[in-house]
């Protein structure tokens, strides 16, 4: 039996367009599992705050100015991303937060120390100082430290009122990485 040449031109039409529809789709296929390469990204454990110091800026009659300075390390071998600090002032005694302050400080280069300066006023209290730390937006660290602002009154041999200064007490600061589930 011999096909006719409208049957045999189309059997090589209908094959090629198969082996065409098999090519575009084993590529297409191919594509789409091809990992996608994304930019490194940062490890988990490459911020430390490696200590936190409290400075004395100003006082008057019912506050005083406090500089809480947390020293902020990345170990890894890229700069950090865009770094930003926020802490709460939270009056221990009804656990609400007089307020906030909020530091952004750009990126930390790599294997180097920032110094993070976070301004605070306190009135005679016992306070929380919670801080959370952002990296491109995302928490990966935070910690808190307790203070205790009392005024310290000053009286000569007389009895009387001669001035004035704050006391402070701090605990030690502790940070812990925030978690993130992937």
């Amino acid at each position: 039996m011999e096909m006719n040449k409208k049957t045999k031109k189309a059997g090589v039409i209908i094959g090629t367009l198969s082996i065409i529809a098999i090519v575009v789709l084993g590529a297409f296929l191919a594509i789409m599992n091809k990992p996608i390469v994304a930019e490194p990204q940062l490890p988990e454990d490459h911020l430390f705050i490696e200590e936190t110091y409290l400075l004395k800026t100003g006082e008057t009659n019912k506050t005083v100015n406090v500089t809480c300075t947390p020293y902020l390390t990345n170990i890894w071998k890229k700069e950090s991303g865009e770094m930003k600090i926020i802490a709460y002032v939270v009056k221990t005694s009804n656990n609400i937060a007089d307020y906030k302050n909020a530091v952004e400080m750009g990126k930390i280069p790599a294997d180097s120390t920032a110094e993070l300066e976070v301004p605070i006023v306190l009135s005679a209290n016992t306070y929380r100082v919670d801080m959370l730390i952002f990296e491109d937006g995302k928490l990966v660290l935070k910690g808190s430290l307790t203070i205790k602002a009392q005024q310290r009154f000053k009286y000569d041999e007389k009895g009387n009122l001669t001035g004035q200064d704050w006391d402070l007490e701090n605990s030690v600061c502790s940070f812990v990485k925030v978690a993130h589930v992937q």
